[in-house]
């Protein structure tokens, strides 16, 4: 597969070129030094993409480091008609490449759920830079690794948490990350149909679908097409935090 990257870019021809002082301001560049942002802010192809469309897929050649700018993407894992997603990254959030060092294939697939717009590093590119600068390299370590404990963490939820506490957690995460003060509570983005939080969730559709409606009976939550309103966080807390015995 072609990964998206190459087919995306932005159809003018022209890069929109990110500057070394724009990159400073997300998290994972930050901490770099200023000639290693600029050396990668020199060689990072900006990209803009519709919904649906796949960055790469699970089993992909290594695939380059994607840094979103705007907009979502889902990452998971398919096996037959099973799919379990593994994380929802937020804008300012990096993806892929985890496969780089070992040349083997991708271990996830990700997807675009709404329009969004990146910059990213070819594998070429990003071997190169990683070769020549030991502060990217350590950084983009400590990337890997991070992304490796959360994946344990989801390990552990889908082991000893069940459908109730899994769902209460992704609900209570997307609001802590993402939610914004509303009246009566915290809403944020739907972004997910119910399929894709019973796979998020690792269960199936219509037990996803009680789920909700339970939450909602209880005032916990407020459901709507394009987005969920949490009405008592810290009730949806307690119940997340709960394992089964």
């Amino acid at each position: 597969m072609l990964y998206a990257a190459g087919i995306a870019a932005n159809s003018s021809g022209e890069h929109d070129m990110v500057s070394a002082d724009l990159l400073s301001k997300y998290p994972f560049f930050a901490v770099l030094s200023p000639r290693t942002q600029r050396h990668i802010a020199e060689r990072l192809v900006p990209a803009e993409y519709s919904p649906g469309v796949d960055l790469y897929q699970q089993g992909d050649p290594p695939t380059p480091l994607y840094m979103l700018r705007t907009g979502r993407v889902k990452l998971y894992r398919q096996s037959r008609d099973k799919c379990q997603i593994l994380a929802l990254p937020l804008p300012g959030d990096c993806l892929g490449a985890e496969s780089l060092s070992t040349g083997a294939p991708s271990p996830y697939s990700a997807t675009t759920l709404a329009p969004t717009s990146a910059v990213y590093l070819p594998p070429d590119v990003l071997q190169a830079l990683l070769d020549e600068l030991p502060d990217f390299q350590e950084a983009f370590l400590k990337l890997i690794t991070n992304r490796l404990k959360q994946f344990v963490t989801l390990v552990h939820d889908l082991a000893f948490r069940d459908v109730t506490s899994r769902l209460a957690m992704i609900l209570l995460a997307r609001a802590e990350s993402e939610g914004q003060p509303h009246e009566g509570g915290i809403v944020f983005d739907r972004l997910l149909s119910q399929q894709e939080f019973a796979d998020m969730v690792g269960t199936a559709r219509e037990v996803v679908y009680r789920t909700f409606k339970k939450f909602e009976d209880e005032r916990l939550v407020n459901l709507t097409r394009t987005t969920i309103l949490i009405r008592d966080l810290e009730t949806l807390r307690a119940i997340a935090l709960q394992e089964a015995r």
